[in-house]
């Protein structure tokens, strides 16, 4: 829970969920632009605030020793005060979120959603920037998604799927849903899986009988995909 830890205390967070796409501007001023296909991987930079007690926080510190920027951590939103992130907007309950399933024709850019709740047709599964996570990876969706008459709709998505599926999956959607095991454990709500590519160092400021923790920049993480 590591990095978990510096989520919930960090002050900003910054994101970037970008294509690969370059630009040229050529001397008449005619602006062109290329893009190389690539698993659009989440980055996350987050500014933890200082002044953490030393004592209460060595835990903190030994578990970020362990992964430093070698291994896999998570990043969970919907346990921090950044749940606004990935918060869901659609109209299912949690339960309802929970017994859906994503269906092996998912492909591409398009997920397919099956086991749908007995709710109006007219009901909001999703709505445009809702997060959903397929196994280990999250996608935000691009339009809005109704209910509609038929056992499965189709849901589009900001990149392709990262991997096949096989059987369905359970739907995991904002802050509900169970995910698969990521690391050992399972998370509730769309959980990321990152590497850390930036960890900064700390510094101790003494107080009676204590010091605060200070740091030296930001935790630079990028998601990592097998």
């Amino acid at each position: 829970m590591s990095l978990q830890t510096i989520l919930s205390i960090s002050e900003t967070v910054g994101i970037n969920d970008q294509r690969f796409v370059g630009q040229t501007v050529s001397r008449n001023q005619k602006i062109t632009t290329s893009e190389i296909l690539t698993v659009v991987p989440f980055a996350f930079e987050l500014k933890p605030m200082n002044y953490l007690l030393y004592s209460k926080n060595r835990g903190v510190l030994n578990s970020l020793r362990i992964p430093d920027k070698a291994l896999p951590q998570y990043l969970n939103f919907g346990s921090t005060g950044w749940v606004n992130y990935i918060q869901y907007q659609g109209s299912m309950t949690s339960a309802q979120i929970a017994a859906c399933q994503w269906q092996t024709s998912s492909a591409a850019k398009v997920l397919v959603l099956g086991s749908l709740p007995a709710i109006a047709s007219t009901a909001f599964l999703f709505k445009a920037g809702d997060f959903v996570q397929v196994g280990l990876y999250a996608y935000i969706v691009t339009a809005d998604v109704l209910r509609g008459p038929n056992p499965t709709v189709n849901v589009p998505v900001h990149r392709s799927l990262l991997t096949a599926l096989t059987t369905t999956v359970a739907c995991v959607a904002g802050e509900f849903g169970t995910t698969v095991s990521m690391g050992g454990s399972t998370y509730t709500g769309v959980t990321f899986q990152v590497v850390l590519r930036d960890y900064p160092t700390y510094s101790l400021t003494p107080i009676t009988n204590d010091s605060f923790i200070n740091w030296s920049g930001s935790f630079k993480a990028f998601e990592s995909i097998l």
